[in-house]
């Protein structure tokens, strides 16, 4: 490593999950997704490289799209040519299909000649709205990974990870989900 040596790097990752906990009945595996994340790793710690990342997940499963923005921290140290290392932490925001608010309903009250035991007026100029929309909502996160990557050329990586996430959902609910995932990397080294 140069001194004042600096790293620009973009991964591409496609990655799988198990919820170690699932108390709606989702099933054991989280939705496939896929990542792609920038790092520009600057600071110098001995032989390692530390800098900010960003990323940006996107998943779907049988509930919809699930898209996360993911503010971080990075830190990366490659061994040989061939061998790197990198560490991640970050703080994922999920935004996931929420559950939509009903209206509480007409205020036509059984036994009335207007109910017609629906609860819909029978001129039916007032409707309930559906509860089946999109209204998104957001929970937060906390993920750690490690991983390795190969490199193939002097900029180009096959890379592995090792994930473990921990979300916060509604009501204080804790979410842990373990995971992996297999990507590119693409590493442009800046010279000072």
């Amino acid at each position: 490593m140069q001194p004042g040596e600096r790293h620009v790097l973009i991964r591409t990752e496609f990655g799988i999950g198990a919820r170690l906990r699932d108390p709606f009945s989702f099933g054991v595996l989280s939705p496939p997704s896929l990542l792609v994340e920038g790092t520009y790793a600057f600071l110098h710690l001995g032989n390692f490289l530390l800098g900010p990342s960003l990323g940006l997940q996107g998943g779907i499963d049988r509930n919809g799209a699930q898209v996360a923005v993911q503010p971080g921290v990075q830190i990366y140290r490659r061994f040989t040519d061939a061998i790197a290392a990198h560490a991640r932490v970050d703080v994922p925001l999920l935004i996931t299909r929420g559950a939509c608010p009903r209206s509480a309903g007409l205020a036509i009250p059984q036994g009335s000649p207007q109910w017609i035991g629906s609860g819909v007026a029978p001129n039916r100029s007032v409707v309930y709205p559906p509860g089946w929309g999109y209204c998104p909502e957001v929970s937060v996160g906390f993920e750690v990974a490690a991983g390795a990557a190969f490199y193939i050329r002097s900029g180009l990586a096959v890379t592995a990870e090792a994930t473990f996430d921990l979300y916060l959902g509604n009501g204080g609910a804790i979410y842990p989900i373990i995971g992996g995932g297999l990507g590119i990397l693409v590493d442009y080294e800046v010279l000072p």
